[in-house]
């Protein structure tokens, strides 16, 4: 009877644990307004000259991985703890930005550069959005101690 209620006690200390935890990985919304800016600047480039597109695709590689190891220090969140429906989300996110992309070049090339703009603040939408899921679904799979 006693190693039942241990047991209880146990698991209830786990759950507290899982849902402690969980909590932590709350990134900043500054965060989120990052990558959804980094990558919207990206859909944005072809409304720029080579001369800007070149160091920018390389400032803005720099910035993703320093983005990404800010957010590793701040969540502590690794790659296996996240779940395959926050991978899906991620994988959604990333076919939606180079769509987004094709559809900025084709605008830049047959009406006027400065239209590139218009898929790259639909773009900041959904890489915003993105951020948010990803990082709830996370936290899900971590409450649930998958």
């Amino acid at each position: 009877m006693e190693s039942d209620s241990s047991a209880r006690d146990a698991l209830r200390d786990l759950e507290t644990d899982r849902a402690a935890l969980a909590g932590r990985l709350a990134a900043p919304p500054w965060l989120h307004a990052a990558f959804a800016l980094a990558a919207a600047w990206y859909v944005a480039l072809p409304a720029f000259g080579e001369a800007v597109r070149r160091p920018a695709v390389w400032g803005l590689a720099f910035a993703v991985v320093a983005l990404l190891w800010v957010h590793r220090r701040v969540t502590g969140i690794r790659p296996r703890a996240v779940g395959p429906r926050a991978w899906g989300v991620f994988a959604v996110a990333c076919v939606a930005v180079l769509v987004l992309l094709v559809v900025s070049l084709g605008l830049a090339a047959s009406l006027s550069p400065w239209w590139a703009l218009a898929p790259a603040a639909v773009c900041f939408g959904v890489v915003w959005w993105a951020n948010v899921a990803f990082e709830r679904l996370t936290r899900e799979n971590v409450r649930r101690g998958n």
